[in-house]
């Protein structure tokens, strides 16, 4: 592309490794999902211990509710983080195929009008 200072292949393979980058965060995304740990219903909880907790990677019995409330505060900080990363990524590959896209246009412009300059067809 002579008008401008990028090449539009560029532009387009940037786009696809961007678009690949976000098929690889969104499955972290959706593995970080799937670890959470759930918490032990209050009512049952309190009234018979251990016996309604659910099974976690913390145990039903450890008394590890603290860790366990820690543990799923900072999966959910990771899961919103990879959530922003996800959507940035995709519109940023996006951003770039529409700027290729629009560059082409006004490359494929130029490139008429030098015609129609060369060819003494001013429009």
């Amino acid at each position: 592309m002579v008008s401008f200072e990028t090449d539009l292949d560029d532009l387009r393979l940037s786009s696809k490794e961007l678009q690949n980058a976000a098929d690889i965060v969104s499955t972290a995304h959706t593995g970080v999902r799937g670890q959470d740990v759930p918490a032990p219903d209050p009512v049952t909880g309190a009234l018979v211990p251990g016996f309604f907790a659910p099974d976690t990677a913390f145990g039903k019995t450890l008394g590890m509710r603290g860790v366990s409330a820690a543990y799923e505060e900072h999966r959910q900080a990771v899961e919103k983080m990879l959530g922003k990363l996800l959507r940035s990524t995709q519109d940023a590959s996006q951003a770039l195929a529409r700027v290729a896209e629009l560059y082409e246009a006004v490359d494929e412009d130029n490139k008429q009008r030098v015609n129609r300059a060369a060819y003494g067809n001013q429009g």
